[in-house]
This record gives C-alpha cells, structure tokens and sequence, in this order.
C-alpha cells in the first residue's frame, strides 16, 4: 500500500534525542543518527505570545516571548515516538502526545499525529 496524506507535503527528517546527557542531566535534542525521512505536514498552531517582561522573558509588545507549536502528520511507515526530532523546513520541532489515528472506514489514510513545539535555536 502506497503512504497517503491528505495535506500538502513537507519534507520531513526524524531523529532520536541525543545519547549523552547534557550538564542537567536531560537528553538533548538529538541529530545525529536518521530514524526516518520521508512526506509529512507540519500544521502550525496559534501558539502564546507574551510580551510581558515580568513574566516568561518577553522584551515588550513587538519583541514577545513566543512558543511556536503546531500539529505533525506523518505516515504510518514513519513509526514516531515521544521525545524525537522532527526537521521540518528547516527548524527542529520537538515530538510530543504522538499518536497513531486510524481510518474508522478502512480506506486507508491511518496516520501518526504528534504535538511539536518549536526546539530553541534549532
């Protein structure tokens, strides 16, 4: 069976996070070793924007402190997991609430959904 999605194609790269820990002990964002490449989408999402300076780190009303997130759709044969890389138009995209959808009329178009949230300076 030939991968179907249903939305314009991005091209996408998934990775596993980072073997070594960094100095906090958390696994880095990973781009190292390819577990995938292929056709996907990246939908972006209205995500927060903060311009107050007292709270998240915001510099005023035209420099805020933004969370760019967006909804991932990959095929089946992508095989995503929670805590992945996605590269998707040249940004890193953090994977999370990754799930498999599949079609309730068996035509074929089960896919994976993921959360990502945009990796700082990635």
């Amino acid at each position: 069976m030939t991968a179907l999605l249903l939305l314009a194609p991005d091209t996408v790269e998934l990775y596993a996070a980072a073997a070594t820990d960094d100095a906090h002990g958390w696994a880095d964002p990973g781009t190292a070793t390819l577990a995938w490449t292929g056709a996907g989408n990246l939908q972006m999402t209205a995500f927060p924007s903060d311009p107050r300076a007292e709270d998240r780190g915001g510099h005023g009303p035209f420099d805020p402190a933004t969370s760019p997130t967006g909804v991932l759709f990959l095929p089946v044969g992508a095989s995503p997991a929670e805590g992945q890389v996605a590269v998707v138009r040249g940004a890193q995209w953090a994977l999370s609430q990754v799930r498999l959808v599949v079609d309730p009329t068996g035509g074929g178009i089960d896919c994976w959904i993921a959360t990502v949230t945009g990796v700082p300076g990635g």
